[in-house]
């Protein structure tokens, strides 16, 4: 598990994705926790997701998260790493936050809550993310999160998408700035 001040990313065992297949109100009731009708803009992801675990239990952690408000017991998206990281030490990152819970920081929370869970681990070096090719919430919450735009690359669609990136050193730099701030 993962916590933020104000934020429990719980990672979603094969136990959690099996509740969710059987209805919100199955998870709802084994966590203690308010799921709203609609907390996912993509619930074919949850059937999709399930699988892949299932077929690579080893994914845990490195994968689907719940992302729940400590406050209001309540799940309020999802997020997590696209696979484990590569051979390389980079590993990628998406999240979404439900509209009722949008423009209060949850995201940048979130996205910053996940570079620091990867960059706990020694064997990674880049941290990625892609969004949309315009300037959106995703763009400001990845750039508030210390992410820099690193180029266009291609889906698997052909589509063009930003890349956005943070290694190592500069994930330390930004540490030892905010360190240095908070001391002055």
């Amino acid at each position: 598990m993962i916590q933020t001040s104000r934020l429990q990313l719980l990672p979603c065992t094969l136990q959690y994705f099996e509740a969710l297949l059987q209805g919100n109100d199955v998870l709802a009731d084994l966590l203690g926790i308010d799921i709203p009708e609609y907390w996912t803009e993509f619930p074919e992801i949850i059937l999709v997701a399930y699988d892949k675990l299932r077929n690579d239990p080893s994914m845990l952690g490195w994968f689907f998260y719940l992302v729940i408000h400590r406050a209001d017991r309540r799940l309020i998206g999802s997020g997590g790493f696209k696979e484990r990281p590569d051979k390389n030490g980079m590993v990628e990152i998406g999240y979404e936050i439900t509209a009722d819970y949008r423009e209060q920081g949850y995201g940048t929370e979130l996205a910053a809550a996940l570079i620091r869970f990867a960059f706990s681990h020694n064997y990674v070096q880049k941290v990625v993310a892609h969004t949309e090719e315009e300037y959106n919430a995703s763009v400001k919450i990845l750039q508030k999160a210390g992410m820099q735009f690193a180029g266009e690359v291609s889906d698997k669609e052909n589509e063009q998408l930003w890349q956005w990136a943070i290694t190592r050193e500069q994930y330390a730099a930004l540490q030892k700035k905010d360190q240095l701030e908070s001391r002055s």
